[in-house]
Parts: C-alpha cells; structure tokens; sequence
C-alpha cells in the first residue's frame, strides 16, 4: 500500500481527477471576510439553503474556515490586520509546515492519522473518554437489565438464554456506537485546528445530527447487506437445482457479492463525516462519500481501514481477556447455581464490552475523521483553508 507524502496541487489548482466540480449549494453559508464564527454543524442550510443568502461559488469568495473550502482553491493566509503572513514564501509551503493541532496541514501519512486520533484522545479526555462514558453508559444499562431479565425466564434452556444474553449487548452497542462516532468526529476536527472542546461543547456542535448520522449508518448496512443478501440467493438457487455446474457458480457469485459488499463499504466509509462536519443530509453525504472514494485514493482507504480495525481487534483482545477470564471461567470454580454463573457471566460481557468501547471507538472514529480530512486536503485543498482558520484564532485569543 502506497502512502504518498506528495506535496498536493499547485496554487491555484487541485487534484480533481475523480470529476468533482464543486456545487454551489454543497457547503453553508459562510461570514463574511475577516469575520470568523465557529461552524454550525447542527443547521439545515446544507439541505436548503436560503435564497436571500450568498452562495459561494465562485473564486475569490471566502470560505467557512475549518472545512467546507472551494475546490481548488488556494490563495495566501492573512491574519487578523489584512497583512500577508509568512512573507516570500508560497501558501502551499507554508501549510506544509503548519501544524496548529494534532496533524500536520498537509497529505497524511498513516502515522499522522492514528498518532492524530490518539493525540485527540489525550488532548480531549473530556470530550473522547468522558463522552464515550456517558454514552456507552446510557445504553449498556437497559442491555444489562434486558440480559438479566432474559437469562430468568423459567423454562428456557441455559444454553439459549447465554446466547441470547451475550447476543442482545452486542446489537444494542450499534446504536451508541454510532451516537459516539458522530461526538467523535467534532472533537478531531476541532484538535485538527489545535482546539480543545470540552462535553458541553461537543454536544451542543453534535446533537442535532444524531438522527442524520443513524439514518445515514443505516443506508450503508442496507446497501453492503443487500450485496451479500443477492450472492446469497444466488447459492440457496444453485443448491437447490442441485446440479455440481451451478453450485458452483453459485460460490462463485457468493464470493462476488462479498467483494461487491467490501468495495461498496469502502466507497461509502467516510460518509458519517458529512453529516456532522458539513451539516449534510444522508443522501448528500453517501455521495459525498462517494466522490471523495474515487480513484487510486480506494486502495489508500480500504489499506488504512483494514489495518484500524486489526489494531481495534488486538487493543479489544488485550483488554477484554482479563475480563473474560475473570467473569467467564472463575465463576465456574466458585459458584455453584448455573444462573448465578450466567448473571455473573452477563455482567462480566457488559463490563467489557463497555471499558473496550472507551478505547475502540474514539480511536477507530479518530481515523475516520482524519481520513475524511485527509481526502479533502488532497481533493481540495482544505489544508489551506484550515491554516487560515487557525490563523485567524489564533490571532483571536491574542486579542485583549
């Protein structure tokens, strides 16, 4: 897997070799020139702008500082006085060497994106463990309760009600999990600008995308299950015309469907970005996704992914081990009643799943903000857009 260090596009030029032309109505509405306020993330011009504001389409007009940036648009970072900063060298240059927060403005490496999810964590204790506490919390205490109610109904046989009860915490984590990538994602971009965004803050950037980030989640299981729902079809048809010919194309159309569900999957990973840091609708987001997938830059997404969620799966194995040990197989040697062992067992899957979930998910939601930058900064030039933005607070906070 390649990872490019390139230095990006020329002033006045960017990598737009996916066909991406930029749409006037793709991005919020912006302040005006040497005005700043922080983005609204929870507002609907995104879906309908109003036809009384100004649409910035065109070059030359500014863009919200942080993310949503004209394609191709590069131009000199200005501070707060109108004067050009960094005088005799290039803008591109300079955002090269900038680095106002937890990765540099310039095309991520693969250390950059998960040494900039982890420093997001140590940054922002509040704002990734602490929300991660509340929200995980909130949800895996109904899941024990549930758990503990079913491993009690009379008449059912032990072994059932363990796999029901170990089954029900792990469908119900879905929905915190996707709550919390949504909180996460505000929290990078922000350390992205070398901000620091306590609880109260992110929730109130967050909240009123949570239903968008749950409805776009879903459109991306139905379309990744689908695909492997046609393949499976197509066997269950093979089998049971039962000829040796067609089962095995049957397989082979199995195997098709799953590569057809991982590229899909690939295509539309970064579409939860949009929905909380462009105020984007499901739809608008999947193609987002989408545009921001294509080409060469689907091998550097799915490579990155994949090796995410193999450092997720050994931090999960180291950390959950001990519990697993300790609630799954002393109890046997220690507690007589086959129920008590199942509701200590219970508890112990709960205890686990929960303390894994403050580690795993703010890391793995880290990198999907950071690759989601990392494809505009590339596509679009947002590296110097968010030098800009940093800029200008900083030039803020220095005021009296």
């Amino acid at each position: 897997m390649s990872d490019s260090t390139g230095m990006g596009p020329a002033p006045g030029g960017a990598d737009n070799s996916d066909g991406y032309q930029g749409n006037e109505n793709d991005w919020q509405n912006q302040p005006g020139p040497g005005q700043y306020s922080p983005p609204q993330y929870g507002h609907s011009q995104y879906d309908q702008p109003q036809s009384n504001q100004p649409q910035y389409g065109a070059p030359g007009q500014s863009s919200q500082p942080g993310y949503p940036s004209l394609p191709g648009q590069r131009g000199p970072a200005y501070g707060g006085n109108g004067q050009q900063s960094w005088q005799h060298i290039a803008p591109e240059h300079v955002a090269r060497m900038y680095q106002p927060g937890v990765i540099p403005l310039r095309p991520l490496k693969l250390g950059d994106i998960f040494g900039g999810s982890i420093n997001t964590i140590r940054r922002n204790p509040e704002a990734t463990i602490g929300m991660a506490v509340i929200v995980l919390g909130a949800f895996l205490v109904p899941s024990l309760l549930i758990s503990f109610g079913i491993s009690l109904i009379p008449g059912l046989d032990p072994d059932v009600s363990a796999g029901i009860a170990i089954v029900v915490p792990s469908l119900i984590s879905i929905f915190p999990t996707l709550v919390l990538t949504g909180f996460i994602l505000y929290v990078v971009s922000e350390a992205a600008l070398g901000e620091k965004v306590g609880l109260g803050q992110t929730w109130r950037a967050v909240r009123g995308r949570i239903p968008a980030l749950i409805g776009v989640s879903i459109l991306t299981s139905l379309i990744t299950i689908a695909a492997v729902s046609l393949g499976l079809v197509v066997l269950f048809v093979s089998i049971a015309v039962g000829e040796t010919v067609v089962i095995v194309l049957g397989v082979v159309a199995l195997f098709a469907s799953i590569v057809l569900a991982i590229w899909l999957g690939v295509r539309l990973i970064l579409s939860s970005a949009p929905v909380v840091l462009e105020g984007a609708g499901p739809l608008r987001a999947l193609r987002r996704s989408w545009t921001l997938s294509t080409g060469t830059q689907f091998w550097r997404l799915l490579g990155i992914s994949v090796l995410a969620a193999i450092l997720a799966f050994m931090i999960g194995l180291v950390l959950g081990a001990p519990f697993d040990l300790l609630f799954g197989f002393l109890p046997v040697f220690f507690v007589e009643s086959e129920s008590a062992q199942l509701m200590v067992a219970i508890f112990g899957q709960h205890l686990s799943q929960f303390l894994v979930g403050l580690i795993i998910t703010p890391f793995t939601a880290g990198v999907t903000a950071l690759l989601y930058l990392d494809q505009r900064i590339r596509r679009e030039a947002l590296d110097i857009t968010m030098q800009q933005a940093a800029t200008q607070r900083t030039a803020e906070r220095s005021q009296p």
